[in-house]
């Protein structure tokens, strides 16, 4: 019943705080460690709300949803990586116990292979050096960005306890295991130690710049040092490691892969890395919105809605259930939604096998209405698009993102339509009968 999806919706939107943290699967196995693991695409999560650049990506627990996170990154993204997420390292030259798949970690083309090396890691073990005989268990992957590599280093921070201190050790043999690096050419291994009073100077850090050889990228590495050393103080982790930190050739500097571990001694102020409401008990498509800050509900009917309001989009759910339709999700972008959320939440909608037609209704009071329709038309032109969408629109620059849309409707075979109400009926009408190859706008306004 419509009450209970409301419930639930209310629920939901009661925990939206929460979720601005970074959400972290519960970790196990941790009862007699000192230090809490987190999973790459946690600690990924972490150093991107410090600052720090990554790769796109997200993560999966079924292939169907590894093969949809891939079409989410992008059709034009160059390629995709596929990594199994174990507590251990040394993925790339292990196998898969069950299968015999050699590596953790593969480079693919297109989200059908993602789909496919996602079958054969998911529920599987990972045998590596660090494992034993048994391997890690992979119960996710992580699905991230090709990067157009130049360069590999390796950084990390970490306790030093024979001198009491947190040090930053780097290396220009990166991509590689560093216990290999240190054992056969430790002339490569710096450190520096940190005073905790003081934390990082810029001149050490110019020259591990040059000693790395990133004159040209001096001041961005310092700024992203210091960044990864305020997450490696603030969340009281035991190391913040990044291997390899790469240079691609159009983004700069980029942590590629990363390990953070966290003092379990600090669980009392670090409760978002492992609170229960976590991760794993969402919807996948409420994963890939939470990653875009997207307040999104799965319901589960056939037509997508896509909202600015708790209270429009509720009545927009009203609207089309009266007039015999089955909203299929609740999504609220909010009152100052970025275009790159508009995009991704339209790109969640148009991806979902079981949405036949979107639905689009914006009040336009902070975010503006031909700002709106930039962001459509732009992705409707890099996406491709299957599905209907009737957009209504009212507010600042309405006029302005009618004008916008109507030079574009002879290419994109748009429609207009004067009223939410009638707009709701064709939503409705069109989640039956539009067909499945053809990308089609219906604008009421």
């Amino acid at each position: 019943p419509i009450l209970q999806q409301y419930q639930k919706i209310l629920n939901m939107l009661s925990k939206a705080i929460r979720r601005m943290a970074p959400a972290v699967m519960p970790l196990t196995n941790v009862q007699n460690r000192a230090y809490i693991k987190l999973f790459e695409y946690d600690a990924a999560r972490l150093l991107k709300e410090y600052g720090v650049r990554v790769p796109k990506g997200m993560v999966a627990l079924v292939p169907r949803e590894a093969y949809l996170c891939a079409k989410q990154l992008g059709l034009k993204t160059d390629g995709f990586v596929v990594k199994a997420q174990v507590h251990g390292g040394g993925r790339g030259l292990g196998h898969f116990k069950e299968n015999g798949l050699q590596g953790g970690v593969h480079i693919v083309d297109t989200p059908p292979e993602v789909r496919e090396i996602a079958e054969k890691m998911l529920n599987k073990h990972l045998v590596t050096k660090q494992s034993g005989e048994d391997g890690f268990y992979c119960d996710s992957v992580y699905v991230v960005e090709k990067l157009k590599i130049k360069k590999e280093m390796y950084l990390a921070f970490t306790l030093d306890r024979k001198i009491g201190c947190p040090v930053l050790i780097y290396s220009p043999k990166g991509g590689v295991s560093i216990e290999d690096v240190a054992k056969e050419s430790p002339e490569y291994i710096y450190k520096i130690p940190i005073d905790i009073f003081k934390g990082l100077s810029d001149d050490a850090l110019r020259q591990a710049a040059k000693n790395l050889d990133l004159q040209d990228y001096e001041e961005q590495f310092i700024v992203g040092v210091k960044r990864m050393y305020q997450l490696f103080t603030e969340k009281d982790c035991s190391m913040v490691e990044v291997n390899p930190l790469v240079v691609d050739e159009e983004k700069g500097l980029m942590a590629a892969d990363s390990k953070i571990s966290v003092d379990q001694s600090a669980e009392f102020r670090q409760k978002e890395l492992v609170d229960d409401d976590q991760l794993q008990y969402l919807n996948y498509k409420e994963r890939i919105a939470n990653d875009y800050d997207l307040n999104y509900i799965y319901i589960g009917g056939n037509i997508g809605c896509l909202v600015n309001g708790a209270g429009l989009a509720m009545a927009t759910m009203d609207i089309i259930k009266y007039h015999g339709g089955n909203p299929a999700n609740f999504l609220d972008i909010g009152g100052a939604a970025e275009t790159e959320q508009i995009v991704q939440a339209l790109k969640l909608l148009s991806n979902d096998p079981e949405v036949e037609s979107i639905l689009v209704n914006i009040f336009g009071g902070i975010i503006r209405c031909d700002n709106l329709a930039k962001a459509i038309i732009n992705a409707s032109i890099d996406a491709e698009f299957t599905k209907p969408l009737v957009l209504r629109m009212k507010g600042t620059n309405a006029d302005v993102a009618h004008k916008l849309i109507q030079e574009y409707q002879d290419k994109l075979n748009l429609h207009y339509e004067e009223n939410l109400d009638e707009a709701a009926q064709l939503a409705v009408k069109l989640s039956v009968e539009a067909p499945s190859n053809q990308v089609q706008f219906i604008v009421a306004r």
